[in-house]
């Protein structure tokens, strides 16, 4: 049994090694080797039984005809659009996904890009926050803008039609009241069928309706936000304040919006180092259902302990509030471990190229989360409100005893 899987996978090669020692007691090959860029080669693909890939790598029908062995794929992403489902079927692979193994990051990411932006400006936005996409990575950013004091509404009409949507009386299907927000972040797969197709979601009628000063982020797929909408937006001095974490034609950037931009990064939204080992972690806990080798499962190594090798993403974020904290002092948190404006400038210094990009993404460096982030303070800890904000941001607290 042979793995394929991309280079830049965190501990592939330590976790693969996991099921090489397991799997040879059993008189069972298992090996690995790796592929770097953005597709694998037809010569590594045609000896690949299993492949696991991120983001980038794009499989379809003319993949899948040079990988006659192959059976299945794994990506570490909770996206899909990259991967011919389809296809995989008719070809016989079997085909999963992470949803949700990088959403913290991404809500990080939003939480981070706001709260920046109200410091910059000396106040929070002040009307509603619209997330579209009430999934894990929707969810999470709008805890943590929640957390921040904003009043936070999900837009999802696939989702209001499903039972699982019932109890949630925040997630509505009002296109308008989107809109009208001050605050709109986008965490929805691209799609280009169906009852409520997202690609070009935000098309020139949706841009030209936004309220002035409008905060638009794109963390979900480039082609949500139709560029050319943007560069009409540009030219008319539209009054906006988008952020783009990713591209439409990714890897090649939109370097000519780059001066209009609020913040630009390059699709590292999600790229924690939790996120990404996470990724990493959960790929290889599906392929021991796949080969079925439940045991392996409980071999694999927790989390925690594979975060090891990166001490300055897991270490503790302390800070003290003897007094309830301001929303500037909640804010000033957030950028303390995640400061948006750090990849917003490697991108603007990085030449416009494909390959700068995706040296970005290749080199990224160790990011922790705000769940790191450890409160210690006063009488107003006891308050059940500050303890559920707290929570929403992903801080821990701490209570000093009174003296």
């Amino acid at each position: 049994m042979h793995l394929l899987a991309d280079a830049s996978m965190p501990l592939v090669a330590q976790l693969a090694k996991t099921f090489t020692d397991a799997l040879h007691e059993q008189g069972i090959p298992f090996t690995l080797s790796t592929f770097q860029g953005r597709q694998p080669t037809p010569e590594q693909l045609a000896s690949a039984d299993l492949l696991m890939i991120r983001s980038i790598t794009k499989v379809d029908a003319e993949l899948l005809q040079t990988a006659p062995r192959l059976q299945w794929i794994g990506t570490a992403t909770i996206g899909t659009e990259h991967v011919d489902a389809a296809a995989c079927r008719d070809a016989g692979v079997t085909f999963v996904s992470t949803p949700g193994v990088n959403a913290n990051a991404v809500g990080d990411y939003v939480a981070s890009a706001v709260s920046n932006i109200a410091l910059e400006q000396g106040m929070l936005p002040n009307g509603d926050v619209a997330i579209i996409g009430a999934g894990h990575t929707g969810r999470a950013a709008g805890q943590r803008l929640r957390g921040l004091g904003l009043k936070v509404h999900f837009y999802d009409p696939p989702l209001l039609q499903h039972a699982t949507a019932q109890g949630h009386d925040d997630i509505h299907d009002d296109w308008q009241r989107v809109l009208e927000s001050q605050v709109i972040s986008c965490h929805v797969p691209l799609t280009k069928d169906g009852d409520h197709p997202t690609y070009h979601l935000f098309s020139e009628q949706s841009i030209a309706a936004l309220a002035d000063d409008c905060i638009l982020i794109n963390a979900s797929r480039g082609a949500v936000v139709a560029e050319q909408a943007l560069r009409s937006a540009q030219q008319r001095k539209q009054r906006l304040q988008v952020v783009l974490d990713v591209w439409e034609h990714e890897p090649q950037i939109a370097a000519d919006l780059l001066p209009w931009l609020r913040y630009a990064t390059a699709h590292i939204a999600g790229h924690s180092v939790a996120g990404k080992v996470g990724g990493t972690l959960r790929l290889f806990r599906e392929l021991t259902s796949f080969l079925k080798q439940p045991q392996l499962a409980a071999q694999l190594p927790p989390l925690t302990q594979l975060l090891e090798p990166w001490p300055e993403a897991a270490q503790a974020y302390r800070w003290q509030a003897d007094e309830t904290p301001t929303w500037q002092m909640l804010a000033s948190w957030v950028r303390d471990i995640y400061d948006i404006r750090i990849d917003d400038k490697l991108l603007r210094q990085a030449t416009p190229e494909p390959a700068a990009f995706d040296a970005l993404r290749r080199t990224y460096s160790a990011r922790a989360e705000l769940s790191q982030g450890v409160v210690i303070g006063g009488r107003w800890l006891a308050q059940g409100e500050w303890q559920n904000r707290l929570q929403q941001l992903t801080f821990s607290h701490i209570q000093k005893q009174e003296q």
